[in-house]
C-alpha cells in the first residue's frame, strides 16, 4: 500500500531533523512510502532550512512553506490540497516526535487486515523524568491515554487514515486528530489503536505549561462536541475514573501524589477549557508554543 506522510511544523528546528530521520529510517515491506512532506507554517527559525537540507537528493521528500502561521489543521489542509494522489494511506505526525522504525509498517498491515477501520493511532510514550512531579504526571497522563484507547480508540501525536476519507478538516478546530476521528466515524468507519506502534514525545516540564496544554486541549474537545456533536473517548468520565483508579492501585506514594495533582489540574483545566469553548469557540487557532515540550531526549 502506498503511504504519504505529512509533518506540520512550526519553529521545530530543535526536533525536525529527529522526526524526519526517524521517518526516513522506517523499515517496510508491505508499506511503500511514496511521499514525505513537511509543511513549515509561519516559521521564524531554521525549520525550513533543515528540512530542505534533509530533502535534498531524496525524491518524494518535499518542504512546503506557509508564510503565515494559521494552525496545524490549516497546515494539514495545505498538504491535502497538493498531496500525491497515488497514496492509499496518509500518516500525519507531530514534528516533535521520535518514531520507532516499525511504526509505518505496523499501521499498513493493520489497515490492510481491518478493512472497516478508517483511522488508526500509534501509542505515544513520553520520555519525561518520572522522578519529577510534573514528569510523573505526564507519564501517568499518557498511560491513562493508553488504557482509555485500549477500551475505545483515542488518537494522539501520530495517526494514519485511508486517503480517500479525508479531503478537508474544519480550520476552526484546534484538535486535528479528534476532528479526523469525527469525519472518519461519520463516514461509517471504525477507529483502531496500535499499542505496539510506539512514538516518543516530551510533555511539559513546568506546571504552568502542563495546565495550559491541558486547557487548550479541553477547549478543542469541548468545541468539537458543541460544534459537531462528537465526543472523544477522554470525555467519558466513567472510563477515566475507572482508569485512574487502576493506575492509583499500581503507584507508590509519590505516584499517587502525582496522580492526585494531575486529576485536580485536569478538573481545573477542563473547567477553563469548557468556558473557553463557549466564549472563544473556533477563534484563535494558534497558540504560543510550550518551550519545555521541545526538548525531546536524544536516543
Amino acid at each position: 500500500m502506498n503511504v504519504s506522510i505529512v509533518v506540520p511544523a512550526h519553529n521545530e528546528a530543535a526536533n525536525i531533523e529527529e522526526v524526519i530521520s526517524s521517518l526516513l529510517a522506517q523499515e517496510t515491506r508491505e508499506a511503500h512510502i511514496i511521499e514525505l512532506m513537511v509543511v513549515a507554517s509561519g516559521c521564524t527559525d531554521d525549520t525550513p532550512a533543515i528540512a530542505r537540507r534533509l530533502s535534498h537528493g531524496r525524491p518524494g521528500v518535499h518542504v512546503r512553506i506557509q508564510e503565515r502561521r494559521e494552525g496545524k489543521v490549516a497546515a494539514l489542509n495545505e498538504y491535502l490540497r497538493v498531496r500525491d494522489r497515488r497514496a492509499d494511506i496518509i500518516v500525519c505526525c507531530s514534528a516533535d516526535l521520535r518514531i520507532e522504525p516499525d511504526v509505518v509498517e505496523k499501521i499498513v498491515v493493520y489497515l490492510r487486515e481491518h478493512p472497516r477501520v478508517g483511522l488508526v493511532g500509534a501509542r505515544p510514550v513520553p520520555d519525561n523524568d518520572p522522578h519529577e512531579l510534573v514528569g510523573r504526571m505526564v507519564c501517568q497522563l499518557w498511560e491513562m491515554h493508553h488504557q482509555v484507547a485500549l477500551a475505545r480508540p483515542k488518537m494522539g501525536e501520530l495517526i494514519a487514515f485511508r486517503a480517500d476519507l479525508i479531503e478537508h478538516v474544519s480550520e476552526l478546530s484546534i484538535v486535528d486528530e479528534a476532528s479526523v476521528e469525527d469525519i472518519v466515524t461519520m463516514k461509517g468507519f471504525e477507529l483502531g489503536y496500535l499499542p505496539d506502534a510506539i512514538v516518543h514525545n516530551h510533555g511539559p516540564e513546568r506546571m504552568s505549561e502542563y495546565f495550559e496544554q491541558r486547557r487548550r486541549i479541553a477547549r478543542g474537545h469541548y468545541w468539537l462536541k458543541f460544534a459537531f456533536g462528537y465526543k472523544v473517548a477522554t470525555l467519558d468520565r466513567t472510563l477515566l475514573l475507572r482508569t485512574a483508579i487502576g493506575i492509583a492501585f499500581r503507584e507508590d506514594n509519590f505516584g499517587r501524589k502525582a496522580l492526585a495533582t494531575g486529576v485536580a489540574t485536569e478538573v481545573a483545566a477542563r473547567i477553563a477549557g469548557f468556558i473557553d469553548a463557549r466564549i472563544v469557540g473556533g477563534k484563535h487557532r494558534t497558540w504560543t508554543p510550550l518551550s519545555s515540550t521541545k526538548v525531546l531526549k536524544k536516543k
